[in-house]
């Protein structure tokens, strides 16, 4: 899984780990390994997303 560092338009930040982080319709949806989700954000408060890294996390 990969941490993915999300910026919001109100300048808050929030580190997410997901296997994969994908549009859909107005929001991304983070996904585990095992296809679940673990995080829906919408996409209309999103300044940024950057994949911080895409080696195991073991956390």
């Amino acid at each position: 899984m990969a941490h993915y560092l999300i910026s919001y338009l109100d300048g808050e930040s929030e580190t997410v780990t997901a296997a994969n982080l994908e549009p859909s319709g107005g929001q991304y949806i983070a996904w585990t390994g095992d296809g679940s989700a673990t995080a829906y954000i919408p996409a209309a408060n999103v300044r940024s997303i950057v994949c911080q890294d895409d080696q195991q996390v073991t956390d």
